[in-house]
C-alpha cells in the first residue's frame, strides 16, 4: 500500500504570513538592528567628529583607553553590585513576600496591589523621596536617629574627601547603603505579583499530598515549590538583572546628575548607562561619541553574556 504524501503548507499561506510581519521586521531593522549595527561601526572609528561624520581610521584604540578610564572603571563596579547585590537581595525578599502572601487569604489583593505600588511611581518623583529621607539636615532618617540620642550622620556628603581615602570610602559605603535600599524597595513592586502569581499555579495536589505525608514546612518549600516556582525566578532573575544593568534614572534621582554626593567630583555613584549618556552629553567633543559607543558595546556585550551564563547553568535546574 502506497501512503500519500502529506501536503505541505501552501505558499499562499507562508506568504501572507510574512506580509502581516513585515512592519514589524521593519520597525525591528529601523530602531533595533541598524541602531545596533552602527553603534558598533562608530565605536571603531578613532577621533570620529559626530556633526560633520569624519574620522581618522578604524581602530580598537577607544576599548583600550575606556578600560584605563577610572570614571569607568567605577561605573562597572557600580553597576555589579546593583546586579549582583541588589537583585539577589530583592529577589529573596520579594519571594518571602510572596509566600506570606500566598499564605494568608485575607487581604491578599489589597497587599498585594499595595506592593505593587512603587512600579507605578515615576522613578524620579521615589528618587526624590528617598533623597529627602536621607537628607543629611532634615531627613526623616537622621530624625528617628536623634529620638535615641544618635547624632545626625550625614548620607550624602562629599565635602572633603578629594584628599582623604577614608572620608572618600565612608562616603562612598553610605552611599551605597542608599542605593541598596531604594533598589530593595523599587525591587518588591514587580517581583512580588511575578512570584505570587507562580505560587498560584502550583497544583494543589502536591501539597495535599505531602500533608498526607506528614511532610515538614522547610522541605516542602525545598522539594516542591521551589522547583515548580523555577521558570518563574529564571525569568525574574534574568530580567532583574538587565534591568540593573540599565540602572540609570533612580541613580539621578538619588544623587543628581552629578552622579554623586554634593561636594564630589569623581562621579562616585555613576553607572554603565549614566557613564554612556554622559559622554554623550560631549559629542562635540572628539572622539566622545566612539567612547560612548564602545561603553554601550560592552554593556551590550555584557548582557549576552550574562543571560546566557544564567541560561546555561540553570537549564538543568529549570522545571517546566
Amino acid at each position: 500500500m502506497v501512503k500519500k504524501k502529506k501536503a505541505g503548507r501552501p505558499l499562499s499561506y507562508t506568504c501572507t504570513a510574512y506580509i502581516y510581519l513585515l512592519p514589524a521586521f521593519i520597525l525591528m531593522a529601523a530602531f533595533v538592528i541598524y541602531p545596533a549595527v552602527n553603534t558598533i561601526i562608530t565605536s571603531f572609528k578613532y577621533d570620529y567628529k559626530f556633526l560633520t561624520g569624519d574620522f581618522l581610521r578604524f581602530s580598537a584604540e577607544h576599548y583600550k583607553e575606556i578600560f584605563h578610564d577610572p570614571v569607568f572603571l567605577r561605573a562597572c563596579k557600580n553597576t555589579l553590585f546593583m546586579g549582583f547585590v541588589c537583585v539577589p537581595c530583592s529577589m529573596l525578599l520579594s519571594l518571602g513576600v510572596a509566600l506570606l502572601l500566598n499564605a494568608s487569604r485575607r487581604f491578599q489583593e489589597l497587599l498585594a496591589t499595595l506592593y505593587y505600588l512603587p512600579q507605578v511611581t515615576n522613578v524620579i518623583a521615589a528618587g526624590f523621596v528617598f533623597a529627602l529621607i536621607f537628607n543629611n539636615n532634615y531627613g526623616l532618617l537622621n530624625m528617628v536617629l536623634g529620638w535615641f540620642g544618635i547624632e545626625p550622620v550625614a548620607w550624602i556628603t562629599g565635602k572633603g574627601i578629594a584628599g582623604d581615602p577614608a572620608l572618600y570610602t565612608q562616603s562612598y559605603l553610605r552611599c551605597l547603603f542608599i542605593l541598596f535600599c531604594y533598589s530593595m524597595w523599587n525591587g518588591l513592586s514587580l517581583k512580588v505579583i511575578l512570584f505570587l502569581g507562580g505560587l498560584k499555579g502550583i497544583n494543589q495536589q502536591y501539597y495535599q499530598a505531602a500533608r498526607l505525608d506528614g511532610t515538614s514546612r522547610w522541605r516542602v518549600l525545598r522539594k516542591i515549590t521551589l522547583p515548580l516556582l523555577s521558570p518563574t525566578i529564571l525569568y525574574v532573575y534574568i530580567t532583574s538583572s538587565i534591568t540593573a544593568f540599565k540602572a540609570y534614572t533612580a541613580v539621578v534621582a538619588l544623587f543628581g546628575n552629578d552622579f554623586g554626593p554634593a561636594g564630589d567630583n569623581s562621579k562616585m555613584m555613576i553607572t554603565l548607562v549614566g557613564y554612556i549618556i554622559d559622554k554623550l552629553g560631549s559629542y562635540i567633543d572628539t572622539g566622545a561619541v566612539s567612547l560612548a559607543s564602545a561603553a554601550a558595546v560592552i554593556l551590550l556585550a555584557a548582557i549576552m553574556l550574562l543571560t546566557g551564563l544564567q541560561m546555561k547553568f540553570t537549564e538543568r535546574r529549570v522545571h517546566y
